[in-house]
């Protein structure tokens, strides 16, 4: 079966990540090793370590060299599936960091519908341990955006923004506007509006209040593959023209820049 690669989680925090990125991304490593097994980092030039015994050995490693390491993936294997080897890779660099897998989803969608559900689930878990990490504002699960946890203001995101925050160049080129545009919501927009509205047109069971001030949004119901909303993007884009709806009727015009 040829590979067919597809982001099991991640996040383009080059747009606002405060933090040392390295750091942040180890701490998430050592979150991962909780559920996967690594076994191989690899550094912009060529393979470094494998057979990893320990996150301290990682961490030492990449410490060690940050030239080398500003660009790293790990290889994992993932011990929940038990029919075959399956394997999982984060990548990180100073722009994004993503969890990938190599088999279209097909792991999520066998004929079982139960284990469909317990191995979403048992995704959620990882997802929301890794997005409880103080320094990450958002992360979102699967390319197409079926879960979410982060900030709320993350769920607002004008098109001609974000287009340039994931086209990868202008990653770090936009952040100081996304920050700017994450303070002005929150100052705007009540989280209590916000999670009203998700609760409305998702159901209660699909949005949570977690700490540090984040949400967890649920786009799909107990499936990974059975999505609620069609279309995440558009629902989002929906979103957006609600939130300008309701500000409209505070004078407030919250994103300034150009509309796509």
């Amino acid at each position: 079966m040829a590979e067919i690669e597809r982001c099991l989680m991640f996040t383009f925090w080059g747009s606002y990540v405060k933090e040392d990125y390295l750091e942040v991304s180890l701490d998430v490593v050592g979150i991962l090793m909780k559920y996967l097994e690594a076994c191989q980092l690899e550094g912009r030039k060529n393979t470094v370590l494998e057979n990893i015994d320990s996150l301290d050995s990682i961490r030492k490693e990449v410490l060690s060299d940050r030239e080398r390491y500003r660009y790293y993936k790990i290889t994992f294997f993932n011990p929940s599936v038990t029919e075959e080897v399956y394997v999982n890779r984060l990548f990180v660099s100073a722009k994004y960091m993503l969890l990938e897998e190599y088999e279209g989803l097909r792991f999520f969608q066998t004929e079982d519908v139960k284990l469909n559900e317990q191995r979403s689930q048992k995704l959620l878990d990882v997802f929301t341990d890794v997005a409880g990490h103080p320094a990450l504002e958002e992360l979102w699960m699967i390319d197409d955006r079926r879960a979410f946890m982060g900030k709320p203001a993350y769920l607002y995101r004008p098109e001609s923004l974000y287009d340039r925050v994931e086209e990868g160049l202008y990653t770090l080129d936009a952040k100081e506007e996304v920050i700017r545009l994450v303070e002005e919501f929150e100052s705007h927009v009540p989280r209590e509006w916000v999670i009203d509205y998700l609760q409305d047109r998702l159901g209660a069971e699909s949005v949570q209040e977690m700490e540090d001030g984040k949400i967890r949004v649920l786009f799909y119901d107990r499936e990974l593959t059975k999505n609620k909303v069609g279309n995440t993007r558009k629902f989002l884009r929906t979103f957006e023209r609600h939130v300008d709806e309701y500000l409209l009727q505070k004078g407030i015009r919250l994103y300034k820049g150009d509309r796509s």
